[in-house]
């Protein structure tokens, strides 16, 4: 769970960085600078889930925790369209949502 926490904040920073990227383009695959408030269903969820496993630490829980990282990995990816985000931060924000991936199963 802390590799997966770790690629999350580093999406996060990665991000933030570049949320100002310039353009009209708002939303999944622009520079939403309102990227959290896009993603707040998704964020919600992780952390009923996470609240949830935390109490109780089933089976069932952690697929629901797994499948709301997996939703909010897979939610991230059109942000990584920014024309800002180019060269080594494209692949750094490309690597960050591999490895938030890879690392969704070492949750529980």
């Amino acid at each position: 769970m802390k590799n997966l926490l770790s690629s999350c904040l580093i999406l996060i920073v990665c991000f933030l960085g570049f949320s100002s990227c310039g353009g009209d383009d708002d939303g999944p695959g622009g520079c939403s600078v309102a990227w959290a408030t896009d993603l707040q269903s998704e964020l919600t969820a992780i952390s009923n889930a996470a609240a949830a496993y935390s109490t109780d630490q089933s089976q069932a829980n952690c697929d629901a925790l797994k499948a709301a990282y997996t939703t909010y990995v897979n939610s991230l990816r059109p942000y990584g369209n920014c024309a800002g985000l180019t060269g080594a931060d494209r692949t750094a924000w490309q690597d960050a949502i591999d490895d938030a991936e890879d690392n969704i199963s070492t949750i529980c």
